[in-house]
């Protein structure tokens, strides 16, 4: 003969379970974080003295970045024919197109795919969204760089830059982004600040674990 107490027992279980999920679903606790303030930036603000160009070129130093100010783009193309070749970077990696047609006026050899060989160092160059003073960051997209690839893979990256592209923090990068490049629609949008690092090898700082390991910014005064 069936026993169907423990079928009996079961379904009530089951209903006080349920009832107990409808009770919390109909109960609205309190906020618990009611009183935070969502509005109100919490960066410190940047000093007057130094403004936005200075505490990029400070905060970007900290975090391990190389820093090259230059006062006009014919000084940057000048630059680069001496530091490729001495450094062993050709032919740069490049997906760019802006930055392609700059290669090319002042006759630096690049290649649009990368071309890594054993022992020497894979160098991408690229142009950039804009520059975060806050943190030291850059701003990348693949509206621009048209690769992922070309910021995350390579060894060195070398990124060019503008006075007039150096914003105070990110919200106003974003929003700075968004306003004057309507035509153009980024499906990602990529925040780079300094080399990626892990502390887990033996416990020694190790740089570029994930992606390069020396990241310069060549800046242009305008």
């Amino acid at each position: 003969m069936k026993d169907n107490r423990g079928s009996d027992k079961g379904t009530t279980k089951k209903e006080q379970i349920l009832a107990k999920v409808r009770n919390a679903i109909i109960e609205k606790p309190e906020a618990m974080f009611k009183d935070i303030d969502l509005q109100t930036d919490t960066w410190k603000p940047i000093k007057e003295e130094d403004g936005n160009a200075i505490t990029f070129v400070q905060k970007f130093k900290d975090m391990g970045g190389i820093f090259v100010y230059l006062e006009s783009e014919a000084e940057f193309g000048d630059c680069m024919r001496q530091l490729a070749p001495q450094n062993g970077w050709e032919p740069l990696w490049c997906t760019s197109p802006t930055m392609q047609d700059l290669l090319r006026k002042y006759g630096l050899n690049y290649s649009p795919a990368p071309q890594r060989e054993a022992h020497k160092r894979l160098v991408s160059i690229t142009d950039c969204e804009y520059l975060i003073a806050q943190t030291g960051s850059i701003i990348l997209s693949d509206a621009t760089t048209l690769s992922r690839k070309s910021y995350t893979e390579p060894d060195v990256l070398l990124v060019l830059a503008h006075t007039h592209q150096i914003v105070g923090g990110l919200k106003e990068a974003l929003h700075q982004l968004k306003e004057q490049q309507p035509d153009r629609h980024a499906s990602q949008i990529t925040v780079l600040t300094g080399m990626t690092r892990t502390y887990d090898i033996e416990q020694n700082t190790v740089l570029g674990v994930h992606g390069p390991r020396q990241l310069a910014v060549f800046l242009i005064d305008e």
